[in-house]
């Protein structure tokens, strides 16, 4: 418990106070710390008139030993004692930290990327670590692009440790200057370059879907204050409520797969919520079989009418230019515009329109490529 390390910090605190030469030894005398090495390993001490133990959880663990008699011995002692343990406790609890903090990053890691746990299980190892799992939660998953942090091998010289800290921190701070602050927002690390925030909603079931809604209306300014205390470039992908544990582990795989979307279809350095993928995101994150029925039977659509998917895939090559498309297609402009208000009909999406034409682009793009793996 007593390490050289701490010995140390404790011979320069009480060396600094006393202005002599010191010796800091464990509870059997064995030497840990001293101003003159003396090449002995250990200290008599019986026969040593001014050690001064100190004690840590009511247990004597090592001595400060004087090597000069000082006149107020009785006076002094007292405070060289209390210096002894302040130091002491504080090294043990900053040594703790890392560890503690080490044990969290893991318990949400398998949470919501191992084995399906047991509910009850988890609610009560989650209490460990004073979170209330049963709460109202969203996951929030941030990538920062820190080459520090996404190096495979790393260099063992680095402040690692210190950064992660200084992370979630950030992230911690940032939460807590936007929204109100609470303790059952949950900041944790994933490895490589990425963190995940279990946000509390913050609310009763009769006001979840205000939450919700008012959460969703804030991404932008929280986006701003975070990539503000990151400093890295940062993309950020926001999932869904959803009920119980198995919904928090559906968020997460929602937040990890709109960065993943949002970076092939715009770019990094963002925030997207998986909703701003529209009718295709439930099919590329396997979530609510309503919604995925719905888009299957929209994907259906645009899978039956070949002159559809090629008058699309034209307007998008083409940047949507209507007279390039035309000329493309050797077809008038006007029944090009007549294809996509009937196209813009049958799916309750305009192609014309920036975000409704990615959704759609999207659905092509599964009916091209991911339809045909389920298949085989």
């Amino acid at each position: 418990m007593l390490s050289q390390q701490i010995a140390q910090k404790i011979r320069l605190r009480v060396g600094a106070l006393m202005k002599q030469d010191l010796v800091i030894t464990d509870a059997n005398g064995g030497i840990l710390a001293e101003t003159e090495l003396n090449h002995e390993e250990s200290i008599n001490l019986a026969e040593t008139p001014w050690a001064i133990p100190f004690s840590y959880s009511g247990h004597v663990v090592g001595y400060v030993i004087l090597t000069q008699e000082m006149s107020n011995h009785d006076e002094v002692a007292p405070l060289i004692r209390s210096i002894a343990e302040l130091v002491m406790h504080q090294s043990l609890v900053l040594e703790q930290i890392p560890r503690q903090d080490e044990r969290l990053d893991k318990f949400i890691y398998d949470l919501l990327n191992g084995p399906t746990p047991d509910t009850s299980l988890a609610v009560a190892e989650g209490r460990l670590f004073d979170i209330d799992l049963r709460r109202a939660r969203i996951t929030i998953v941030i990538e920062v692009k820190d080459p520090q942090l996404a190096a495979q091998i790393q260099d063992p010289t680095s402040d690692r440790e210190t950064r992660l800290l200084r992370y979630k921190s950030g992230i911690t701070r940032a939460l807590d200057s936007f929204y109100t602050s609470s303790r059952e927002n949950v900041v944790a690390y994933l490895g490589q370059n990425h963190f995940c925030i279990l946000k509390d909603l913050m609310g009763t079931d009769d006001d979840l879907a205000a939450s919700l809604e008012s959460f969703k209306k804030s991404l932008n300014a929280i986006y701003d204050i975070l990539r503000s205390e990151l400093k890295f470039p940062t993309t950020i992908g926001v999932g869904n409520y959803h009920p119980g544990l198995d919904g928090l582990r559906q968020s997460y795989h929602e937040a990890t797969s709109a960065i993943e979307l949002g970076a092939q279809t715009w770019d990094n350095d963002r925030i997207y919520h998986i909703d701003d993928f529209g009718v295709v995101a439930p099919l590329l994150t396997g979530v609510d079989e309503t919604n995925i029925y719905f888009s299957r039977e929209l994907l259906e659509r645009l899978g039956e009418n070949g002159e559809i998917i090629q008058t699309l895939e034209a307007f998008f090559d083409l940047d949507m230019s209507l007279t390039r498309t035309a000329e493309r297609l050797n077809i008038h402009r006007n029944t090009l515009v007549y294809r996509l208000d009937r196209i813009t009909e049958v799916l309750g999406l305009d192609p014309r329109v920036f975000d409704d034409a990615v959704q759609i682009k999207l659905a092509i793009l599964y009916n091209k490529f991911v339809e045909p793996s389920h298949a085989s």
